[in-house]
Parts: C-alpha cells; structure tokens; sequence
C-alpha cells in the first residue's frame, strides 16, 4: 500500500480516469484513492472503497455521464504531469458526474463514519421508486440532520431512522462536525417487512426511539455487520445476509408495544385514497368519506398515525412527486407540474419554491441525481 503522504491530487486523477476508461486497478491504486476520499470525510475505509469500487465498474456501461469524461480528458492525462489544479477539476467534474444511485441499488451497503469533518455521501437520489432499497441511520454519538419528504429530521444517539423506498431523501450532511454514525442500505427480503413496522415519523420515515441501554446491542450487531461487510472471506455474502435479519430483530424488539399493532384500517384506506388522487383537487370531506369516516375523526386519527394532517399529506406527495419527476424524468417543468395537480405553472414554481428552497428548474440542475435520470434499472442481484 502506497504512503499517505503520496496521496496527491494528480495521483488519484489519474487512478479515476483509468477507472472510468475500463483499466484494471491494483491494489496501491486502490488504496490511493480510498485514502484520499477518507481525508474528504466520505463514510468509508479502504475496504468499502474497494466494495463500492467493485460496484461502481459493473455498472459503468451505465454511467452515461462519467464516461463522457473520457474523450473530454483524455488529452490532459496523455501529458507526464498534471497539475494539481487540473487534477482537482478533474475530479469536482468526476464527482458530480457520478451516479449516486448507485449505493441504493446494491442488495447491501454498509458504511461508517467517525471522523471530524462533515461527511460527503449524498443520498439525493434515494427517491428512485422503481428501486425496493432501504436506508437505516444510527447514530454513534453527536448530531445530524435528515432530509426527507419536506421534513427535517434531526438524528441523535437515542434513535433510529429508517427511510422507506421512494422517499426523497437528502443525506447531505451535518453542520454538527462530531456527528458519527452508521448506514446501511439494504433491499429487503419479503419475510424481513413484518420487522420494519416501525412508529411513523413523517411521510416514507419512521423513526425508533430507545433507551442507551436497550441500543446497545444494536450497535454491537451493527459493528459485526460492517466489518463482516468489508471484509473478504467464506460465506460472506450469507453472513451479510444473518447480520442484516439480526440487526432488523434488534430493532423490532426494542419497538414500542402499541407500535406493533396496524395502522388503523380508516387510515390506511384513507392513505390509499390520497396516493391515488392526490393529483385531483380533492378536500377532507372526500378523504372522510372514501374512509366512512367522519372529517372530524379522520383529522385526528390521520394526525396521530401519520404524523401529517390529510391535506398536508396530499401537498407534500403532490410535490414529493414532482421533486422525483425532476430528478428522474425529461419532463417539462409546466407539464410536471400539471401531472402532480398544479395547472398553473406560476404556481406550481411558487409552492415548489416556499417548501423546498428553490425553483423546479434549480433543483433539476442543483441535484445529483439529475444526471442520472435515464438509468433507473437495478442492479439484478438482491436478496432471496
């Protein structure tokens, strides 16, 4: 393995660009580049470098917009020496074109971070419906922030946060320098869902509080699967396998007893009206009578179960799913937003704006994900 100190800007260039050109890496240059990502803060060691890295070369015939870097570079890394200016664009332009989907199409994902800084892994593209992937985050010590939906979400030491399929998720970081944690990404298997019935926090999040000492052993349980994780051997891929179904037991047994109960039916037919028409103008007094319910109830039942009122329900999926349209379609700002119920345009930009921080056209251009918006197929591996 190389020395850190030789961890250079044109080093690590130059092993990114042999990479996206298909060249096999050895060992040093594999280390080389994790040292250097390790030294931005990203949540992984050199041994989840290499999984990602793995994952990142059977999937780049589908990183449309990395391997337009070839030809645009290739000029530049034909030269014996480039210079570290050079090389820190080179890889700013890597980075973004670089499909962060990615994590969330793998059966499993494991990382940890314990340094000082904030961290760079971005979940911006997790709201990809078309793939089944779940995202737990637990907290070691410190604080963090979450993005999920409209909501914020702050993450600390007594609780767990797991955000389900198809919720738009911002895991952009903290403003809190000594936030450490681990996440895991995982697709789940059809006899694992009777385990993540956990108590509602917001639209597409649940959140598990506990006491320290009831946590402990899912921290114990989370360290034994990330190091399983990235580490090499017999049986590892069934032993990821074991330690995922445990670490989810863990967590169910320190739920809530009421938690385990359903969410009320009146709800739940409630839920379902609204995904299927919140693209209509509709009002509490339609919600209530899809559910046989009356208006007044209903409130206060939704809001219990849900966290959200009805009406709020509706406008934050209206513009969830406008968010994911500019993240994963070519659509036309106006007819994006004409398909989610706002027919006027001024509008739409207005809502979007006051919720969201920004316009539809500089949230399509600000996010990562945009850059990924015609590659929205898995990776075809997942678990039995």
């Amino acid at each position: 393995m190389r020395n850190h100190q030789s961890v250079t800007s044109e080093g690590v260039a130059k092993v990114l660009f042999a990479l996206i050109k298909g060249s096999n890496l050895d060992v040093a240059d594999r280390n080389l580049a994790a040292a250097y990502f390790a030294q931005t803060g990203a949540p992984v060691d050199y041994r989840s470098f290499q999984r990602f890295t793995d994952a990142l070369i059977l999937s780049l015939p589908r990183q449309y917009e990395l391997l337009k870097l070839v030809p645009q570079w290739q000029s530049v890394f034909n030269r014996s020496k480039v210079s570290n200016e050079v090389a820190d664009e080179f890889i700013r332009q890597y980075l973004a074109s670089l499909d962060n989907k990615l994590f969330v199409k793998l059966p499993l994902f494991v990382g940890r971070f314990a340094g000082q800084d904030s961290h760079s892994i971005n979940f911006a593209g997790f709201g990809n419906t078309q793939v089944d992937s779940w995202l737990l985050v637990f907290t070691i010590s410190g604080r963090g922030q979450l993005k999920a939906g409209l909501r914020d979400y702050e993450l600390t030491p007594n609780s767990i946060i797991l955000v389900s399929p198809g919720t738009l998720t911002d895991f952009s970081g903290s403003e809190n320098p000594a936030w450490n944690f681990y996440w895991v990404v995982f697709q789940c298997a059809d006899s694992w869902r009777p385990y993540l019935q956990w108590p509602q926090a917001g639209p597409g999040v649940c959140q598990l509080d506990a006491a320290s000492e009831k946590l402990v052993a899912v921290e114990r349980n989370l360290s034994e699967l990330y190091h399983n994780y990235v580490e090499s051997g017999p049986l590892k891929m069934e032993l990821d396998h074991n330690l995922l179904e445990q670490l989810l037991l863990r967590c169910a047994t320190c739920l809530p007893r009421e938690s385990t109960r359903k969410m009320d039916p009146r709800v739940h037919i409630a839920r379902a009206y609204i995904d299927e028409h919140y693209t209509a103008d509709i009002a509490l007094a339609d919600v209530a009578a899809a559910s046989n319910i009356s208006s007044s109830r209903l409130s206060g039942l939704f809001k219990k179960e849900t966290g959200s009122s009805v009406m709020a329900y509706r406008n934050e999926l209206r513009l969830v799913k406008a968010a994911q349209l500019l993240l994963h379609s070519n659509l036309r700002i106006a007819d994006i937003g004409d398909r989610v119920g706002y027919s006027e345009q001024a509008f739409f930009s207005r809502i979007f704006r006051k919720h969201l921080g920004m316009s539809p056209r500089q949230y399509r251009t600000h996010m990562p994900a945009s850059l990924a918006a015609n590659d929205t197929r898995a990776v075809d591996e997942t678990w039995a």
